[in-house]
């Protein structure tokens, strides 16, 4: 009598079987995650708008443009889009990775901007534009502030190993620049004082806080000979929950930051505020319903605009223009009590040129306030300056 053999399945199959039965389960189960939940606009950790479904057109199809689209489209749509991308962040760092997006992670949970280029040649030009532009209007009291980034003034918070450009010799360089009657801002000097004290930067953002930009405006206010009395401003804590730019890159870091704003004693009510775009005025330069959307910095002027007039309540007296980057921003209301008008002007969205918006009134005082990334890359402010 012969024995029966026995054939069970083989191990490989039954693998097989099961790989197989969970794709299509997790394909099954994103179908109908997909079918049910509409598409985001928005990635409030990213601080981005995500791709929204592209329209198919023939061409498209042809040159490849449509496939390409499908492609950002299902990774920005992604079910638990934000769990995967914190897992991936995450397990990348336990390899000991020190950039996320360009985004370095620091020590303490500082994170880090990489320091933008310096060119010589294209800050010797920027040089030559700003003092040409002071020589034909010589009788402006003007001061010119550029401000290192945190990656220099916490340089010992950066990643071991990980050295960046001197910035401090590089605004040095560029102040040797320029010529004519203007006057330069040692910034970091106070901004170094000041870190032994208070936080001069954001950890998750790449901009300097309400009390690193303090310590540099009574430097300013110095050279524009105000008399700022450092008692006479009062700072108030108008959130704890910050997450800058910086963090919108690195999802993995879980660092948050408490913003503050800076009042001038008594200046409540003592001016109003034209915004370029804005129908209505206002009596405020802070926006606190800024405080409840994702970039609490938007707090400082409701964020940036190509022009902002500002009318205050003084006697007729000195009258400022500003050109500036979102640095300016949160230092903007300090000002209010020593002008009678303050013209606040970014470079970056303006059409008209400063010289004739200087014809509009007789203007005493002129501030450029930058910080060195942006400076050191942007290009419109030679754009304006004619």
């Amino acid at each position: 009598m012969k024995n029966k053999k026995t054939n069970p399945k083989p191990k490989g199959r039954i693998i097989f079987f099961v790989f197989i039965s969970v794709f299509c389960l997790m394909i099954g189960f994103f179908s109908l995650y997909g079918f049910f939940v509409p598409d985001r606009e928005m990635s409030e950790n990213e601080n981005r708008v995500l791709a929204s479904a592209p329209v198919f057109t023939f061409s498209g199809l042809f040159d490849g443009s449509y496939m390409k689209d499908i492609e950002t489209y299902l990774a920005d749509q992604f079910p638990f889009r934000d769990e995967a991308v914190y897992i991936k962040s995450f397990a990348e760092r336990l390899w000991g990775k020190s950039s996320e997006n360009g985004v370095y992670i620091g020590k303490d949970g500082f994170l880090f901007d990489e320091p933008t280029a310096y060119s010589e040649e294209k800050m010797q030009s920027v040089a030559k534009s700003v003092s040409s532009f002071i020589g034909k209007n010589k009788s402006l009291n003007t001061v010119f502030a550029l401000v290192p980034n945190s990656s220099y003034i916490y340089s010992e918070k950066l990643p071991d190993g990980l050295a960046f450009p001197d910035q401090k010799k590089q605004i040095i360089d560029f102040y040797r620049s320029l010529s004519g009657r203007i006057a330069a801002v040692n910034t970091v000097a106070p901004l170094l004082d000041e870190k032994s004290s208070n936080d001069v930067f954001y950890k998750t953002d790449h901009h300097w806080t309400t009390r690193g930009a303090f310590s540099v405006f009574l430097e300013i206010a110095d050279m524009m000979n105000l008399e700022a009395d450092r008692e006479k401003f009062d700072f108030y804590t108008v959130s704890t929950h910050f997450e800058g730019t910086l963090k919108a890159k690195s999802v993995s870091q879980k660092s948050v930051d408490s913003v503050e704003i800076c009042v001038p004693e008594g200046s409540e009510g003592t001016y109003y505020a034209a915004f370029s775009g804005m129908a209505e005025k206002r009596a405020s330069l802070f926006f606190k319903e800024k405080l409840h959307q994702k970039n609490n910095y938007e707090v400082f002027l409701g964020g940036n605009y190509a022009r902002i007039d500002i009318t205050t309540t003084l006697p007729e007296g000195r009258k400022l223009i500003v050109i500036k980057d979102s640095y300016a921003n949160c230092l903007i209301p300090m000002l209010t009590p020593y002008f009678t008008r303050i013209v606040v002007l970014d470079p970056r969205y303006m059409t008209e040129s400063v010289q004739k918006i200087l014809q509009e009134d007789d203007f005493t005082d002129m501030l450029f306030l930058y910080n060195a990334n942006t400076f050191f890359a942007d290009t419109s402010l030679v754009n304006v300056l004619v």
